[in-house]
């Protein structure tokens, strides 16, 4: 049986998550520099080491740090008004760039407490729907 859905891009996530296992975005963090990156890089852009970088797996939970709605649909068949920003990973000192879910994209602002989800972002021209990262607030 074939799956209904597939991944935006392969290697920002797991899924689906076997029994026990926590949804998170996969990143990569410098030995040398102590930087995390997401998506995950081959070559450190602050130290420039190459091969000293590690795979790790960021919390699930963050703070909007800047945010946005659109109201024009997008190329990829999201639909507007939608809200996307940068989330701040606090225990992971990183900030990534995600949209926004589960609530009114005009009530997404600055200091709000979300967590990660995965769900449909658009459809494929086979009607699958390609699945992605999203935060939404916590309740």
């Amino acid at each position: 049986m074939s799956q209904s859905w597939e991944v935006i891009q392969e290697g920002l996530f797991h899924y689906p998550l076997d029994p026990g296992q926590k949804l998170a975005l996969i990143a990569n963090r410098c030995t040398g520099c102590g930087k995390a990156f997401f998506p995950r890089r081959s070559l450190c852009p602050h130290c420039f080491e190459e091969g000293v970088l590690e795979d790790i797996s960021l919390d699930h939970r963050g703070i909007i740090y800047a945010s946005t709605v659109v109201h024009i649909p997008s190329p990829a068949g999201i639909k507007a008004p939608y809200a996307y920003g940068y989330v701040q990973i606090p225990k992971n000192q990183i900030r990534i760039f995600a949209l926004f879910t589960g609530a009114d994209p005009f009530t997404f602002k600055p200091g709000q407490e979300v967590e990660l989800v995965v769900e449909p972002v658009s459809e494929n021209h086979q009607g699958q729907d390609i699945i992605g990262y999203k935060f939404k607030p916590i309740t």
